[in-house]
């Protein structure tokens, strides 16, 4: 991921500085997401995103091919992916193409993993089905627990994040709109 950050920065002519102003994040920390030392949280990663006015899909890993047929089909082998390694996080991604108003993901967390301990918002509605393990989900800072089988529907501009409050791994099959990924 710090690699492609890096490669769109430089093709968009603009200076680590630069893009720290715009995003809120410190220079340093910039330079550790660049150079894979250190995974930004989700609320950055969007910050730094729109610096350089690109989706957050774009940073998933894989490319457009022989597992998207004509922008319709996404094969399980040829997913798109974001890793989090650092949080103990990983996105897929479920749908085709970068400018559609749906994107579906399956979210995979460890145990104990999450967004973060500050919430976050942007535009658009969130939705999904916890599809193994627990999670708990904060929105409006009121907390709710769900496991297997349990979902949720909220408006993505209150404030929100999530975590892995169980004992296993836990699949979440999580569906945002308006160009969040």
């Amino acid at each position: 991921m710090g690699a492609r950050l890096r490669a769109m920065r430089k093709a968009r002519g603009l200076s680590l500085k630069e893009v720290s102003e715009g995003s809120g994040s410190s220079l340093g920390a910039l330079s550790q997401i660049e150079r894979g030392v250190s995974s930004p949280s989700i609320k950055a990663l969007r910050s730094i995103c729109n610096v350089l006015d690109v989706p957050v899909s774009s940073l998933f890993s894989g490319d457009e091919g022989p597992g998207e047929e004509q922008g319709i089909i996404v094969r399980k082998w040829a997913r798109r992916r974001l890793d989090f390694h650092h949080k103990g996080m990983a996105k897929e991604l479920l749908t085709t193409g970068e400018d559609g108003g749906i994107q579906l993901m399956e979210v995979i967390l460890d145990v104990g993993a999450g967004s973060g301990d500050q919430p976050y918002s942007h535009a658009g509605e969130e939705a999904g089905v916890v599809l193994a393990g627990q999670m708990s989900l904060w929105i409006d800072g009121r907390r709710y627990d769900l496991g297997t089988g349990d979902a949720f529907r909220f408006e993505s501009p209150r404030p929100h994040r999530f975590a892995n409050n169980g004992t296993t791994e836990a699949r979440i099959l999580w569906m945002v709109t308006e160009a969040f990924y």
